[in-house]
């Protein structure tokens, strides 16, 4: 009997140790891994924009210096400069806060598997928001790398179905279906991307939005979609699910744009984000020279 007393005794020991190293290679996978790369803040000069955004006419090297500068890729620029003062107001603005080194939280998103980076409250508990996304237009992605899991910074990205009213349509985790959400909380995370089609046309947009969101929107969250099975199965059929990246790739691809940059069974937010077939509408907390070629 005390043989047996003692054999329980070291096997509950033996697994307790286990769990605990289990638990602290997690631990250091969430957060000393996954936050090896401290967030992005320039790290070259802060430069007058004042003459730049005076001139009547601008080169490419003029819109690579205003996205090193503001993080506003040529669409916004434009669309910012079209409406005179007030949009180079905003360009400023937008550039202050791009140089502007936040404080960040590590946020739980699902139990101690899935976290993500958002900015962190100020001093009086307020929250604190990133730059606003003035230039939106409905089909535009929005990608963020501020979630990971166990260290691996997939990310996360969501569909502008209605940029009017601020939604986006997003699978945000396992079980949850895809939904209509605020764009709000785009803004707290520790960095986000806008992308938008180069093709794009108003016909396409809304054609794109509203296919999404009949066919798209209710959708389960299924983590291995298009890698196990067929890429681009029948909405219709039983067991069909999305997540996060395969549900923007679904939905281009329904008018024959493949924006999966490598083409391979998984889609995910890198993927996304390299696709030549997006132009950067706006970045923040990334560097943008990632995305000068």
């Amino acid at each position: 009997m005390k043989d047996f007393s003692r054999t329980g005794a070291r096997l509950f020991r033996i697994t307790a140790a286990v769990l605990l190293i289990l638990f602290l290679l997690l631990w250091g996978a969430q957060t000393l891994f996954a936050h090896r790369n401290p967030v992005f803040t320039p790290d070259y000069p802060m430069e007058d924009l004042t003459a730049l955004l005076a001139q009547e006419q601008l080169s490419a090297a003029d819109y690579d210096a205003l996205f090193l500068q503001t993080g506003l890729g040529m669409p916004a620029i434009d669309a910012l400069l079209a409406q005179g003062a007030q949009g180079r107001e905003q360009i400023l603005a937008i550039q202050r806060q791009f140089f502007a080194a936040p404080a960040t939280v590590c946020a739980e998103l699902f139990g101690l598997l899935v976290r993500e980076d958002r900015l962190a409250p100020d001093k009086n508990g307020q929250p604190v928001w990133g730059p606003p996304m003035p230039t939106l237009e409905d089909g535009d992605v929005l990608l963020t790398y501020a979630t990971h899991s166990m260290g691996w910074r997939h990310g996360h990205a969501g569909l502008v179905v209605d940029a009017a009213r601020q939604k986006v349509l997003e699978a945000v985790v396992i079980g949850s279906d895809a939904a209509v959400t605020n764009l709000g909380h785009w803004r707290s995370y520790s960095n986000y991307l806008v992308l938008r089609l180069r093709e794009k046309s108003p016909e396409l947009q809304s054609e794109l939005t509203t296919w999404a969101l009949e066919h798209l929107e209710g959708v389960p969250y299924r983590l291995f979609s298009g890698l196990l099975g067929p890429k681009a199965p029948d909405p219709g059929l039983p067991g069909f699910g999305v997540q996060c990246a395969h549900l923007i790739w679904y939905a281009f691809q329904q008018f024959s744009y493949d924006v999966d940059a490598d083409g391979g069974r998984l889609v995910t937010v890198d993927d996304l984000a390299r696709s030549p077939l997006f132009e950067v509408v706006q970045l923040y907390g990334l560097d943008p020279r990632q995305w000068i070629y």
